[in-house]
């Protein structure tokens, strides 16, 4: 049995799954990126929006955020 969704805020399970947008895609860069990493790429952010209080919850994938972050 899968557990129902429910918003982080106000507990509603009105929710619908979104992608933050403007005119172009908006992505999320780790400050420690690649140079050559930031020049190419970025991690889209998902969201899920509540319809009962207007929350917006963002979601990056945490693997390709890693992946792209510089490493010591």
């Amino acid at each position: 049995m899968s557990e129902e969704r429910k918003c982080l805020r106000c507990g509603g399970t009105n929710l619908e799954d979104g992608e933050f947008q403007s005119t172009g895609k908006i992505y999320s860069r780790p400050k420690n990126a690649k140079l050559v990493t930031v020049l190419t790429t970025g991690v889209p952010i998902d969201t899920i929006m509540c319809y009962d209080c207007g929350h917006v919850e963002l979601i990056v994938d945490a693997d390709k955020a890693k992946s792209i972050a510089r490493t010591s």
